[in-house]
């Protein structure tokens, strides 16, 4: 997925929606919330706004990830049968939104469904001035690779986030 082009945009990022999977979009105040679908089913929620959801007490970060401009976090953490997928996607300056992706996996099926959507998410420069607003995306995705192979629980995951 990390491979294809975006066909859903964020005020600041974006992402390529996987086969046989659908998004909802509400914006309840101040904030959005995009949810990938798949058979009804919430695969990934992303929160854009200022105020994300704090990791949960005791977790720690279990992958580190950096661009110019950005720094990724991420935590898994074990919920019963469930792995619970925090994302946290911090900019470096003022007037970016920060965001925050969640999912929750059951098993491999649920686990590879994550990760085609995680897969294809993209940070992108969201530039206005008095007349326009332009947003900038990459055609791939630098960190579709790492953050799918982390979801997955792949050794090469690793290397990624020391």
């Amino acid at each position: 997925m990390w491979s294809y082009s975006c066909d859903h945009f964020l005020h600041g990022a974006c992402l390529r929606v996987p086969t046989g999977m659908s998004i909802s979009y509400a914006s309840p105040a101040d904030f959005g919330i995009h949810d990938v679908l798949k058979d009804q089913r919430s695969v990934l929620l992303v929160y854009e706004g200022d105020a994300p959801q704090p990791p949960s007490p005791g977790s720690s970060i279990d992958l580190k990830l950096t661009l110019p401009g950005y720094q990724l976090s991420g935590y898994r953490t074990a919920e019963g049968d469930s792995t619970r997928y925090d994302i946290f996607v911090k900019p470096d300056r003022s007037g970016v939104m920060p965001l925050h992706l969640i999912g929750t996996a059951t098993g491999a099926s649920q686990r590879k469904d994550l990760a085609a959507a995680v897969g294809s998410f993209r940070v992108c420069s969201f530039k206005r001035n008095h007349s326009n607003q332009t947003l900038t995306c990459p055609r791939q995705s630098v960190w579709g690779k790492p953050l799918a192979e982390w979801v997955d629980g792949l050794p090469e995951a690793a290397a990624v986030s020391e």
